[in-house]
């Protein structure tokens, strides 16, 4: 029997973030299996891979993402098939270079292969339907973790490769799957260049704000730190997905109402997901302080913050976007990406992970301020206006829904 469609914002809320939580529990798994099997220095490893991989599809991926969401369906074809030719592209390049180096190999292939399923998740997002993308990404996790974990326990020695193959493996799938929207659309680039610059230069920025502190520890300090607190923002970011899930759901009202921010979620409503988030976040740091994890559980504790701030950016974040207030936010990424990684330098030096931690929470809030004043304050610009043609893939008086974006965090 087919199942109802959740109606309610805070109901496809409740069923997408359960779906995010099925696949972070097993995921959870994942992360434990590694550690346990090869150590925090492979884990470490591997995660500094992951984020390199972030931090490539934020910048290859994000004018695709951010256009679908608003493009009209015929340009939304168009650009679905040269997205899929393009993260085609990527990925035969990644194979060539997993040959070479893990590292650089399993980012691009990881890179592509996210691109890929964002762009079968797409009609969905299109639809306001986080919680069916985030069943299908939580099937894509089950499966890939599935695959690695049989090879980490049913072999003598186990390696790093081998299981970090076998966790893309399903991205075949969704390829392939892809493989079909290409034929019968003549491919379109997303949008003028002008306009895909900005979208990739503010991807980027807040992929390497959001990832780049692994790689600062793992220079800094070594694989085995790195890994220490990906565990705590692994969890973060989890739990802030919450706050992504909300503002997803709002996705079609906004973009009816030209990015009003009357026509998004209140603010009372805001600081009520983010408190939650905040409070389940220190909540969890606190077991693991009190089971035995004093350097993750004290990044954890640190994190709390991050979480509840977090989970009001994504929230501004994506008013913003369908303000096509896209200068706005690349101003504002890179000077906290910036500031970030100015920041990570002597505190990672100084203090390990609990320095990457202080500096993240404190550039969160420097970017939630910049954002809430740019929405709510008497001197904002009225909401829904662009700031300029250029960043516009078709006229703004074309119709009400006109074009582009919502960048993730």
């Amino acid at each position: 029997m087919k199942l109802p469609s959740p109606s309610s914002n805070l109901m496809r809320t409740a069923v997408a973030s359960a779906w995010s939580y099925s696949g972070r529990v097993v995921g959870l798994g994942w992360t434990i299996a590694l550690i346990h099997t090869l150590g925090f220095g492979d884990y470490g490893l591997y995660s500094i891979a992951v984020a390199a991989g972030s931090i490539i599809n934020a910048g290859i991926d994000n004018a695709f993402f951010v256009r679908s969401l608003r493009l009209d369906e015929a340009r939304y074809q168009r650009e679905r098939a040269a997205r899929v030719l393009f993260g085609s592209t990527v990925a035969i390049a990644g194979i060539i270079t997993f040959t070479m180096s893990f590292v650089a190999g399993y980012a691009l292939i990881l890179a592509a292969g996210e691109l890929l399923f964002n762009c079968y998740k797409s009609q969905q997002m299109r639809r306001s339907r986080p919680d069916l993308t985030m069943r299908y990404e939580t099937l894509r996790q089950v499966t890939s973790i599935g695959l690695g974990i049989a090879y980490l326990y049913s072999v003598n020695s186990p390696s790093l490769q081998w299981a970090a193959t076998l966790y893309l493996l399903p991205y075949l799938v969704i390829w392939a799957r892809c493989l079909w929207f290409v034929p019968g659309h003549r491919p379109a680039f997303p949008g003028r260049a002008k306009e895909f610059g900005l979208l990739s230069t503010e991807a980027f920025a807040v992929a390497l704000y959001s990832q780049g502190a692994l790689l600062v520890i793992g220079a800094v300090a070594d694989s085995t730190v790195a890994g220490y607190y990906s565990v705590a923002q692994v969890t973060a970011m989890a739990i802030a997905m919450i706050g992504q899930n909300f503002a997803a759901t709002y996705i079609d009202s906004l973009r009816a109402g030209a990015g009003r921010v009357e026509s998004g979620p209140s603010r009372a409503a805001v600081l009520r997901v983010a408190s939650f988030t905040g409070a389940t976040m220190a909540v969890i740091a606190v077991g693991i302080l009190m089971f035995g994890g004093p350097t993750v559980g004290m990044i954890a504790i640190i994190m709390s913050g991050f979480v509840f701030l977090r989970t009001i950016t994504f929230v501004y974040t994506m008013i913003l976007s369908l303000q096509h207030r896209d200068a706005l936010r690349v101003r504002t990424t890179v000077t906290i990406s910036i500031v970030l990684m100015a920041l990570l330098v002597p505190l990672v030096h100084a203090c390990g992970g609990w320095g990457a931690a202080i500096a993240a929470v404190f550039c969160e809030l420097a970017l939630v301020s910049v954002y809430h004043r740019a929405l709510y304050s008497h001197s904002a610009r009225p909401a829904g206006a662009t700031e300029s043609a250029a960043t516009a893939g078709s006229p703004p008086t074309a119709r009400p829904d006109v074009n582009e974006e919502v960048v993730r965090g």
